[in-house]
């Protein structure tokens, strides 16, 4: 379990930031004699991540009418999960020193992912199920991370031995725009009255599912092989920082609201094969 995390800019994220804003200012300063010798690439990549989801939520009684009218009962729960994906880029690389290797490139990608982080909520209330009108039920949850969408920038080189090796360091900063699902199965007593049966119709139960799309910061450092004049692989580790999604689910008929949140993001290792023209 966990409490409400409140996310604080790392000084990677800064990097990141600065690297976005100052792509225009680094691409007029570029020497022209070097502009000509830009190459775009197209690639495959493969991401394995660790992706860390929670689920928040909120019972507010204050305008109820059921046994807990004016109670606030707070939940939480989370999990963690190992997700692969394939995906697809293209991007375009700008030399800007010939001696050292310096360059900048910048780079978009789709990538589809699988795996599913899951839990359930402990439940807080009164009544040994946790399950009445007004309390915060024992939720079973999941989340799954669909696809993204990302622009990344990189700034590289091959300082030293690194250039007769054909070897290329970087950092890299960027934003994705990922789509996720969350899914939630619940049971519980919905009346103005405590239930009493352990039969339908008193308790419902149901499943709820909703598409979250977030927005994500990615920061994270790189190392490239050229295996021919071509054909260069990547190995990047990257960390990637979602925004929170938040919604209420109105209960009109009973007076209650749910306020919910899912948080989530993910650590990672992406393996990409890159085609130079």
């Amino acid at each position: 379990m966990r409490n409400d995390r409140h996310w604080i800019p790392s000084p990677f994220t800064t990097i990141a930031l600065a690297m976005l804003l100052a792509l225009p200012v680094i691409t007029a300063l570029t020497n022209t004699a070097y502009a000509h010798d830009g190459r775009f690439y197209v690639g495959v990549q493969v991401p394995v991540e660790r992706v860390d989801a929670s689920y928040d939520k909120t019972v507010d009684n204050t305008n109820s009418s059921n046994p807990r009218r004016g109670q606030v009962f707070h939940d939480n729960d989370s999990d963690d999960t190992f997700a692969y994906g394939i995906g697809l880029l293209a991007g375009y690389r700008i030399p800007l020193h010939t001696e050292s290797g310096l360059y900048v490139s910048g780079e978009v990608d789709l990538a589809f992912h699988g795996g599913q982080a899951k839990g359930q909520l402990p439940g807080v209330g009164d009544s040994p199920g946790r399950n009445q009108p007004g309390e915060s039920w024992p939720d079973r949850w999941s989340f799954e991370k669909d696809r993204s969408y990302g622009f990344t920038l990189k700034l590289g080189g091959s300082p030293g031995v690194l250039r007769s090796w054909d070897t290329s360091v970087y950092v890299l900063g960027g934003i994705r725009l990922i789509q996720a699902q969350f899914t939630n199965h619940f049971r519980g007593c919905l009346s103005d009255m405590n239930c009493t049966s352990t039969t339908q119709p008193e308790f419902v139960s149901g499943t709820d599912s909703r598409d979250l799309n977030y927005t994500a910061w990615t920061y994270g450092v790189g190392v490239e092989k050229m295996l021919s004049e071509n054909l260069g692989l990547r190995i990047e580790t990257r960390h990637t920082l979602y925004n929170s999604e938040r919604w209420v689910e109105p209960f009109s008929d009973v007076g209650v609201r749910v306020p919910t949140r899912i948080d989530a993001n993910d650590v990672g290792l992406l393996m990409s094969l890159a085609w130079y023209f």
